[in-house]
């Protein structure tokens, strides 16, 4: 199919932000989903920078080759297309995050738990987005077996790993899904907005305060 609910790309984005990669490895290309949003939230909200002349490396893996497209090429530095956890496997490049979107659920549990493994050393922070529980039965295609899904996870697959981060969200059939951020290390995320970032604006904006911080920002 090639793309996956949407009710989790705000938490992403926000996760991502805070992280501020300068290096990422986008596994499951399908559509471009998070190549494109990476790309513009790490780059374009901030700086406005459309000529492509990009600063952040993102590139991506794609095992069917039928979801690349002319335009990926924008968005993305590299597609390898092949399958991830041979790659991960023989690749010797290291990125600041590896983003798995709706792509581990595709492995058998065995293969699975490997490739995140693989993903925890080749990459200092791993993002995975997942369906959670036995609902998610899906089978393949004639043009494109990888589809099927071939094993079953839970939030507690995740817990083992000393640094995680775990929401669940619900989709339209009210089926569990989760945003699962792991790492070797601690999780640290960067204060790019400054000191005191969401408290000021809490106060200006939503208890109206707005002449009162700024007076404050203005008498340092």
């Amino acid at each position: 199919m090639g793309t996956s609910n949407w009710q989790n790309i705000s938490y992403n984005i926000e996760l991502v932000r805070k992280l501020d990669p300068d290096s990422i490895l986008d596994v499951g290309v399908g559509f471009g989903r998070w190549g494109i949003l990476f790309r513009e939230f790490l780059e374009i909200w901030d700086n406005g920078r459309y000529d492509g002349n990009w600063q952040c490396v993102i590139d991506g893996i794609e095992i069917f080759p039928g979801y690349i497209k002319d335009y990926h090429s924008y968005f993305y530095n590299e597609i390898y297309t092949e399958n991830a956890l041979k790659h991960l496997q023989f690749a010797e490049k290291k990125y600041d995050l590896i983003n798995f979107g709706d792509v581990i659920e595709h492995f058998t549990k065995e293969d699975g738990i490997k490739l995140i493994e693989l993903a925890l050393q080749r990459g200092k922070y791993v993002l995975i987005n997942i369906p959670i529980g036995r609902y998610w039965e899906q089978e393949g295609t004639e043009i494109n077996p990888f589809e099927a899904h071939r094993s079953v996870w839970y939030n507690n697959d995740f817990t083992k790993y000393r640094y995680h981060k775990i929401k669940t969200f619900y989709d339209l059939t009210q089926r569990e899904f989760s945003v699962v951020l792991i790492s070797n290390e601690k999780i640290k995320f960067t204060k790019k907005y400054g000191r005191f970032f969401g408290v000021k604006n809490f106060l200006k904006h939503r208890l109206g305060l707005k002449k009162t911080i700024e007076g404050i920002e203005k008498g340092k």
